[in-house]
């Protein structure tokens, strides 16, 4: 049976779908299945739409377009899961902007009530049931070798973690440096790494290219995604690689798991955290800590204002700067990193002040 989409979503752009799709009434509801949905209601904030191209538009009642299976588990706006089973006519939710679908098993108050979508069918493509999985890069799920690895993490969402990429990813441009971003966790959204692509990043990948729609599966499937898509950009031959590890370092996207595994700290050249607040930069520490690491700065509202920054680097000994203007202190300390862990010289001319090292108070880490 053929069927009309109206609009591409973003979640499956390695699709290449047309907008005249083949589906089956048969729906396996499974993670990253692709299915057809017809938007039920447009109401509010929580109409916007990510198309395939990136571009933030809105859903409109009647709209038929391509969503994905899958999980979600945030703090600030939905947590939904996908269907044990799924026939047509069922009722979900776009719990993503960018086309991800389930059912709601929790919401902020505050974020409102998702859009409802109707299911129409299961997308086939050449004869099968597409999944992203089938469109998924063929890298190996092994990382043996890598370019350094700078890995932004935060406390929560929305807590500084792009901002302070984007000035990364500036200042080490600026050095003539080749940059590769990866997206590591969270849910699939293409704002912030396509910000990173406008900053001056070489290329970038994310979880989606290796066939998830979010990390809140089977940590084992997280970690082998964040192999295949290191192990991917790593063909491009950058001289560093910036990671970031969408949510919180604690929560149900599997950043802590991704942290302490070998595979991907032997790689780890220098951390920068964002934090919400002076608690949840302490809670960071210890708990890289565990995984024996040491943050290179912390940055995000907790030290928005130079009491923050004081109290951090009096009593927790790790390096911190505001991101609310350019970040010269993270430009110089993450430059060392990289001298340190691979043969990229710093610069003897560089266009921020070299910043003085903060000795870390806790003994037996690393990073």
């Amino acid at each position: 049976m053929k069927l009309q989409l109206s609009k591409i979503t973003s979640v499956v752009r390695r699709l290449n779908l047309s907008h005249t799709v083949e589906i089956s009434h048969d729906i396996t509801a499974v993670e990253g299945q692709v299915v057809a949905v017809e938007v039920l209601e447009e109401r509010g904030t929580n109409n916007v739409l990510e198309h395939a191209s990136g571009r933030l538009g809105r859903a409109v009642k009647g709209d038929v377009i391509p969503a994905v299976f899958g999980k979600r588990r945030a703090l600030r706006e939905y947590s939904s899961d996908i269907p044990a089973h799924a026939k047509v006519g069922d009722v979900l939710y776009l719990t993503c902007e960018s086309g991800v679908v389930g059912e709601i098993s929790g919401s902020n108050e505050k974020w409102g009530v998702p859009l409802k979508v109707k299911l129409l069918g299961a997308i086939w493509v050449n004869g099968k049931p597409a999944n992203l999985k089938h469109w998924a890069i063929h890298a190996p799920a092994k990382l043996a070798h890598s370019a350094p690895i700078v890995a932004v993490v935060g406390t929560c969402m929305d807590c500084g973690k792009t901002t302070a990429i984007v000035e990364l990813v500036k200042q080490q441009a600026a050095l003539g440096r080749k940059i590769a971003f990866v997206k590591l966790t969270g849910v699939a959204f293409m704002q912030d790494p396509l910000r990173v692509l406008d900053s001056g990043a070489a290329c970038i990948l994310d979880f989606v290219d290796a066939g998830l729609p979010s990390t809140c599966g089977s940590p084992e499937a997280v970690l082998a995604s964040a192999l295949r898509v290191l192990n991917e950009v790593n063909q491009s031959k950058p001289d560093l690689i910036v990671a970031e590890f969408g949510d919180g370092l604690i929560g149900e996207y599997h950043v802590s798991h991704l942290l302490s595994a070998p595979e991907i700290k032997q790689h780890l050249a220098a951390i920068v955290v964002g934090a919400n607040d002076i608690v949840g930069a302490w809670g960071a520490v210890r708990l890289l800590e565990g995984f024996g690491l040491i943050p290179t700065l912390i940055t995000g509202p907790a030290v928005n204002n130079a009491t923050g920054v004081a109290f951090i680097e009096a009593h927790l000994g790790v390096a911190a700067e505001s991101n609310q203007h350019a970040m010269p202190k993270m430009g110089a300390l993450v430059t060392q990193k990289l001298a340190a862990k691979t043969l990229l010289a710093v610069p003897s001319a560089p266009d921020y002040a070299l910043a003085a090292e903060v000795t870390p108070v806790f003994a037996g880490a690393s990073v």
